[in-house]
């Protein structure tokens, strides 16, 4: 299944949007089949996430700039990570997230981040 044309899609927005969140589930599932078993826990989590922000959004704007702010959520602990990796490494921890640990000898250079930018 791919995504519609735009214009398609524009249509059923105006005219169909049950039709549209219907189109939306099924590619979101999909994509969530199609990748590798050890990922799909984590997407379904991620999706579960993105369902929650959605619905306490007051309006679809406001859905767009939650999601926004996830993603530059995710991105900015990517970067701290990768600036932890400096002189740490990593040890995962059941929320997924990790906890640095001092190894010597690592040369990695730090990545700034701005947001705003």
């Amino acid at each position: 299944m791919q995504l519609p044309p735009f214009d398609e899609l524009k249509n059923l927005a105006d005219h169909d949007p049950d039709a549209l969140e219907a189109l939306r589930q099924r590619l979101i599932e999909k994509t969530i089949n199609n990748a590798n078993e050890d990922f799909r826990r984590r997407l379904r989590g991620l999706q579960f996430q993105i369902d929650m922000e959605r619905q306490r959004a007051s309006n679809p704007l406001s859905a767009c700039l939650r999601m926004s702010r996830m993603m530059h959520e995710r991105l900015h602990s990517m970067v701290e990570s990768l600036n932890l990796a400096d002189s740490t490494e990593a040890i995962p921890l059941a929320d997924h997230t990790a906890m640095p640990v001092h190894v010597p000898g690592n040369n990695v250079i730090p990545f700034p981040f701005r947001l705003g930018s």
